[in-house]
C-alpha cells in the first residue's frame, strides 16, 4: 500500500493545503505500478478504453495554418528540448526508475522526480496552452478536424509515433460528418511478448452556448458549442502523460497504447474504435486506464 500527495492540475492556486493524500494498494506488475504513479502525478490521464484499421491518408487538413497548432506546437516543442531539472542534484528519471523497481520500497525518489518533471515552468505552459486552445475550438462528434490536427502535432513534436483515421462515422444519417479523426500512438517496445496497455482521451465537446465568465481569453469562440463536460482537461492530462511516458520510454517494459477518442458524447465512439481494432492490434492490450474529471471534488482528489 503506498499514499501519494497530489497537488493542483491546472489552477493558479499555489496553497498546498488544497493537496490530497491518496492511499493505493501497490500491484506486483512493473507496468501497473508505473502507470498508477502517473495517473496520481499532476498530469495524469483520462476516461477508459478500448482493435486494426491503417492511417487514413484521405482526411482532409482543415487547419494548415491555424494559430492554434502553432502555439501548442511551440509549447511542446521546449519541452522536448528542456533538460532533466535538478540534474546537479539527482539521477535522471530513466535511473530513478529502475532502482525503483528493483527496491520497490524506496519509492520517495522516484515520486519527487516524477512530481519536478510535472511542475516545471515549461510543463505548466504547455498544459495550460494546450487545454485553453482546445477550449476556444470545440468541436461535436465525429467532426473533429481542428481538435485532432492540435493532438497530432503535439505527438509529432514529442516525437510519438500514431496513426489517424480511427472512428469512422458509420451512421452518417445519424451523426454528421465521417469521422476518422480518432488518433492511436504508442509509447514503448511495441513487442507482442510484452504488456500492452490503453491510456485513453475523449476529445469531443457539448452542443451548448458558453457563458462561463471571466474566462474572455480562452472562451469558446463556436457558437453553440462548448466543452462543458472537460474533454479539453482529458486530452491536455493525456498529453502531459505522454510527454512524461516519452521521457523514461527507455525504462518501459512493454507498450503504452495512447487512445484519443472522438464521439463520446452520444455518438458511440469507443465502440467503433474497438470495433476497428484499438484492443487487439498488436500488441494485444490486456488493460485499460481512464479517468473523468469532476467538478463536485475537491483540486487533487481521486475517487
Amino acid at each position: 500500500r503506498r499514499s501519494f500527495s497530489s497537488p493542483p492540475l491546472d489552477s493558479n492556486n499555489n496553497n498546498n493545503n488544497n493537496n490530497t493524500i491518496l492511499t493505493i494498494y501497490h500491484p506486483k506488475n512493473k507496468m501497473k505500478r508505473l502507470i498508477l504513479l502517473l495517473l496520481l502525478s499532476p498530469i495524469a490521464c483520462t476516461s477508459i478504453p478500448f482493435k486494426k484499421v491503417k492511417p487514413n491518408e484521405n482526411v482532409q487538413d482543415e487547419t494548415k495554418e491555424d494559430p492554434t497548432i502553432s502555439s501548442v506546437r511551440g509549447a511542446a516543442s521546449k519541452l522536448t528540448t528542456l533538460n532533466d531539472p535538478n540534474t546537479d542534484t539527482q539521477p535522471s528519471l530513466p535511473t530513478l526508475i529502475e532502482s525503483f523497481f528493483q527496491t520497490p520500497s524506496e519509492i520517495s525518489s522516484l515520486k519527487e522526480a516524477l512530481h519536478i518533471h510535472s511542475n516545471t515552468a515549461e510543463m505548466k505552459t504547455f498544459l495550460q496552452t494546450t487545454r485553453r486552445a482546445l477550449h476556444r475550438k470545440p468541436e461535436l462528434m465525429y467532426e473533429l478536424p481542428t481538435t485532432s490536427n492540435t493532438i497530432q502535432s503535439i505527438l509529432t513534436e514529442l516525437d510519438i509515433k500514431y496513426t489517424t483515421g480511427w472512428a469512422k462515422n458509420t451512421h452518417p444519417d445519424v451523426y454528421p460528418g465521417t469521422g476518422g479523426y480518432g488518433i492511436v500512438a504508442h509509447i514503448g517496445t511495441m513487442s507482442p511478448t510484452q504488456p500492452c496497455l490503453i491510456l485513453r482521451a475523449d476529445m469531443d465537446a457539448l452542443p451548448i452556448l458558453e457563458s462561463t465568465p471571466h474566462i474572455e481569453t480562452f472562451k469558446s469562440t463556436q457558437d453553440g458549442k462548448m466543452h462543458a463536460c472537460g474533454h479539453d482537461g482529458h486530452v491536455t492530462m493525456l498529453l502531459g502523460a505522454a510527454a512524461l511516458l516519452k521521457k523514461m520510454e527507455s525504462e518501459i517494459e512493454g507498450t503504452v497504447r495512447l487512445v484519443f477518442q472522438p464521439a463520446e458524447e452520444g455518438g458511440a465512439g469507443m465502440k467503433r474504435m474497438v470495433e476497428e481494432g484499438v484492443v487487439s492490434l498488436s500488441p494485444e492490450a490486456k488493460l485499460g486506464f481512464g479517468m473523468h474529471v469532476w467538478p463536485g471534488l475537491p483540486t487533487g482528489t481521486i475517487a
